[in-house]
């Protein structure tokens, strides 16, 4: 069984993710497929025909033969069904998105309390079903109280990068406001406390080992950087190469070419979309340890733990 509750520093951090994976990584990935396998799926179908119609245009955009005020006449003609189909595209990502930030979260919850993964994907849902408004209040005081607070220090780092101070903090401000985000969900979860009390709990868990918490999330941003330019390299690269062959000479790409790169880039897009919600797995674990990390430094549970057991024998 892995240990959750163990104190660790940034090596642990790394190292026990892939750890985490390579003890439990089927059990967990067959819950999380199960559960995101078909709207991932529809993802995919809904994302390949939106960037195949971007991209249609896209290359074949000429000023001389109005292809803007087509654009402008076929928008202004289905305005109805594109609003609607833009409200029913931002609500399933929305749902997508929960989907894919709580599993990981009710995961390890679950995993902690049955010792081991001897639970089933109902179980991850019947959570996530019977906490759902909770996790809905979360989402929208994230997007409305905590957003824009983020965008206003953002844009102040911005501006300090011009007096050279603001680029080393900038540099760490996104990975410590999403470790900020995850821990301060995982307490919201999993202690049923308030919003403004779990953000207030997140901020500990981050301030206690800010540069070992930080850094090794840093490195799994890199990690998932490489591992997604492996998926999406060769459909670049060959839709490149495609483009660069047909344009020798100065003469325009024909057609068979022009659908070729049209394909390929946007099997880049929908790929690089897959794998970036597939991926996000690995920061919510590494993070996941980070708050079990933060309760066995608090709480001591491993070392309780072993009492009661020397007890019951």
């Amino acid at each position: 069984m892995f240990t959750l509750y163990k104190k660790r520093d940034f090596s642990d951090y790394v190292s026990d993710t892939f750890q985490f994976f390579r003890e439990t990584g089927k059990h967990y990935f067959s819950n999380y497929f199960k559960i995101c396998g078909v709207m991932l799926m529809v993802l995919v179908v809904l994302s390949y025909f939106l960037f195949q119609l971007y991209f249609d245009f896209f290359l074949n955009f000429d000023p001389s033969n109005n292809n803007a005020g087509f654009m402008q006449n076929l928008i202004q003609n289905n305005a109805a069904v594109i609003f609607l189909g833009a409200i029913f595209m931002f609500l399933f990502i929305v749902l997508l998105s929960m989907l894919n930030y709580a599993i990981p979260v009710i995961y390890m919850d679950l995993y902690d309390k049955n010792k081991g993964n001897n639970f089933e994907t109902k179980d991850v849902l019947n959570i996530f079903k019977a906490k759902f408004g909770r996790i809905i209040v979360f989402f929208l005081g994230l997007l409305f109280l905590i957003t824009p607070l983020l965008m206003f220090v953002f844009v102040l780092l911005v501006l300090l990068c011009f007096i050279l101070i603001g680029i080393p903090m900038l540099l760490f401000y996104i990975p410590a406001a999403v470790s900020w985000i995850t821990l301060s969900f995982y307490e919201y979860l999993n202690h049923d406390k308030g919003f403004f009390e779990s953000m207030g709990s997140g901020f500990k868990h981050v301030k206690n080992q800010f540069f070992p918490n930080v850094g090794a999330l840093m490195i799994m941003y890199i990690i998932i950087q490489i591992s997604m330019s492996v998926f999406t390299i060769i459909p670049y690269m060959f839709g490149m190469a495609s483009m660069l062959t047909s344009t020798q000479g100065g003469e325009p790409m024909n057609n068979d070419s022009l659908s070729t790169v049209k394909i390929m880039l946007t099997i880049v897009m929908v790929v690089s979309m897959l794998m970036s919600y597939v991926l996000n797995n690995l920061l919510l674990v590494n993070q996941g340890l980070v708050y079990y990390s933060q309760r066995e430094h608090n709480e001591n549970i491993s070392s309780q733990d072993s009492i009661d057991l020397i007890g019951s024998e």
